[in-house]
This record gives C-alpha cells, structure tokens and sequence, in this order.
C-alpha cells in the first residue's frame, strides 16, 4: 500500500516513539527516548592544524521528551502540536521540534514553528559520522553540503511551510525567515579564518521547494528540492582588515535523491550542489543502504571550489552501523558503529590535510 509523505507527516505528528503512552481518546500521545553515546575519535591532522595526532573520548548524550496532541473530524481535518524538549549530558537543554500544523489528511498540510521539512539528502543509519576537518554545515575545512540550510530547527529564525499531496507526487514549500546568521555564523572561519564577520539585518528570507515521487508499490522514491535566499540584503560579510564587504546572501542549492525499497534492504543515493557566487561552490554526493533497520553501510564525497583561494577542498567518508536489542527488549537497543575521513586541502590550503577515524557505541531506550 502506498504512503504518501503527507500522510506519513501526519502519522509521526499524531504518534511518538515506540512504547509511548497514548490517551484513550488517542488525541494526546507521550514518549520519548534516551540516547547514550560513548564515542572514541582520533583525529591525524596536517600542517595547518599542527600536524599532530589526537585521540578523544567524547559523550554527547541526550534525553528527548515527546508530547504529541492531534484532533480529528470525520471529514479528515486535524490540528496537531507537538513540543520536543531535550536535556542534554553537558547540562544544556534544548529543544527539537515545537510546532502548530493544521490541514486535511491525504490532501494538504500548514505548519508553522519549528521542524524539519523534507528530507532531500538521507544518510540512512549514520550514527557515527566525523567528517574530517570538516562538518555538514559551514564553518569547518571543508562542507559537505546536503540542501539543509533551509530545511529547520534554525536558531532564531522561524519557520513555515505547505505541504499538498497529489496522487503519487507529494510538494511542500518550506521557508526559514528571520535572523538567519546562526545558519551562517561558522563561514567566519570558513572564508578567511577568523578575518571576517557577518551581519544580519534578521530580515532573511530563505525559500525551500521540494517534491517527491512515491511509486504505487512504494519501491522507487524520488526527491528533488532547493533552497534560496530571497532576499539579497540580508547578511553582508566584512573584511576586518580590508574593510571589504560582500553579501553571502547571494547564495543558493540544489540536491536530488532516489530511494529504492526491496523491503528488507532500502538503497538512498543522493546529490547536492551549492553555488554562494562570491564565496564557494560545494559539491556532495552520498549512496547508502539500510539492511532491516539493523545494518547500514554508506560513503559520502565531497568538494569545495573557493573564489579567493588557490586550492580546492575535497573528502569523502565511510561509516557504518550495526544494531542489535537489548536483552531481547523490543524498546532498548545498542548501536556499533564507525566511521574513517580523509579531507585535502582544508580551508583551501594546499597539504592542510587531516584524516579521522571514529568508534561510537550507542544505546537507546525508548519509552
């Protein structure tokens, strides 16, 4: 049986994790998950970042409370809410998606607040992924870019966006506005290592179309978006030294995705490109598969073209996962997995090489 996207968005807004509480009217729902991460990393790095090599032990642990509200009409119109707090380890607590949404099931859906629109670049079971030197957003040597500025949970900035379901196809448009600088405050290293700053005029407008293809047997799956800054004054970039000032606004990104579905074993493969005219180019490409939610194998590439710079980025990683139950506990799991980096020419600086590999043993308790 086919389950569109729109559908599968109203399901997770009305249910939470497994062997979470439902109310008897099944309008409230309450859960929520534990997840405890030990992480090994060692990191050889090159001769921009001191040539040395490290070992970590790290732990980013968090607990995620869940409450989900939903009501229903026999006509098929709903509203729903859903508040995702989270505590973390490090004692800051935070929050994952807090959002209003209101629409007609199998036909279309508003959603205002904070989430995170489609999914236009999957990485399947990546529970440990280190990019080295680098990160999946800006600021790092170099950035693997997955269309996902604009995709939510932005700081300060807020969200809104229509989701329409026609037939097989299913089309949202998703938009960031607001003071989107927390989105690009990591290129001050990025650009030029500390020498620029940005501002925000919190006036940003990004614009974040995406469509998707469900066949009827649900085996192929095919996703398309971008994103865009509509507003072209929204952040400028200065120079601290020279005084020169350019607007990274003037940026956009495109990426593409197909899924296919053998039931047991599903296979992502994923594009991305991003064109910041006065910056970069960033390129990144992605395949995965995903074996009975409990094996996942996939590889990552990518490459940065800088304007200013003599030399090209470029990195690719690997990365792994195993996951097995608990003492036979349907709602408690560990998670093996492990991931090997290798980044050129970081921040466009020819031999500013660095090479990291990470062990990450997870457990999760669902509730």
């Amino acid at each position: 049986m086919k389950k569109t996207l729109l559908a599968t968005a109203v399901l997770m807004a009305s249910t939470s994790a497994m062997a979470a509480w439902t109310s008897s009217d099944g309008n409230l729902t309450i859960g929520g998950d534990a997840e405890i991460n030990f992480d090994v990393i060692n990191n050889d790095e090159g001769i921009g970042r001191d040539d040395k090599t490290n070992t970590q032990l790290g732990d980013d642990s968090r607990f995620l409370l869940d409450v989900a509200w939903m009501n229903t009409k026999d006509n098929g119109a709903f509203v729903t809410g859903r508040a995702q707090p989270l505590i973390r380890t490090d004692g800051k607590v935070e929050v994952d998606d807090v959002y209003f949404g209101f629409g007609m099931k199998d036909a279309w859906m508003f959603q205002i607040g904070r989430y995170e629109a489609m999914d236009l670049f999957p990485l399947g079971k990546d529970v440990a992924v280190f990019y080295a030197a680098g990160s999946d957003g800006i600021g790092d040597g170099i950035y693997y870019y997955m269309a996902k500025e604009g995709r939510g949970r932005s700081d300060d900035a807020g969200q809104v966006r229509w989701v329409g379901e026609f037939g097989n196809w299913t089309a949202e448009v998703s938009t960031v506005y607001g003071d989107t600088s927390g989105i690009l405050s990591g290129s001050i290293d990025y650009l030029d290592n500390g020498n620029k700053i940005i501002e925000s005029d919190n006036n940003s407008f990004m614009v974040r179309p995406a469509v998707n293809y469900l066949s009827d047997d649900g085996f192929v799956s095919i996703s398309f978006g971008g994103e865009y800054e509509a507003n072209k004054d929204s952040v400028s970039v200065t120079n601290k030294t020279t005084g020169e000032v350019y607007d990274l606004s003037h940026r956009y990104g495109l990426s593409a995705t197909t899924t296919l579905n053998f039931g047991d074993l599903q296979w992502h493969t994923s594009a991305a490109y991003q064109d910041a005219k006065e910056a970069w180019k960033a390129q990144t490409f992605n395949t995965n598969f995903e074996y009975l939610n409990a094996f996942g194998l996939g590889t990552s590439f990518a490459r940065n073209d800088f304007k200013a710079k003599a030399h090209d980025a470029r990195s690719y990683i690997v990365y792994t996962t195993y996951t097995m139950p608990v003492l036979g506990f349907d709602n408690a799991e560990v998670s093996f997995a492990l991931s090997y980096s290798e980044t050129k020419n970081a921040f466009g600086m020819k031999g500013n090489d660095e090479e990291t590999v990470a062990f990450r043993t997870r457990f999760n308790y669902y509730f």
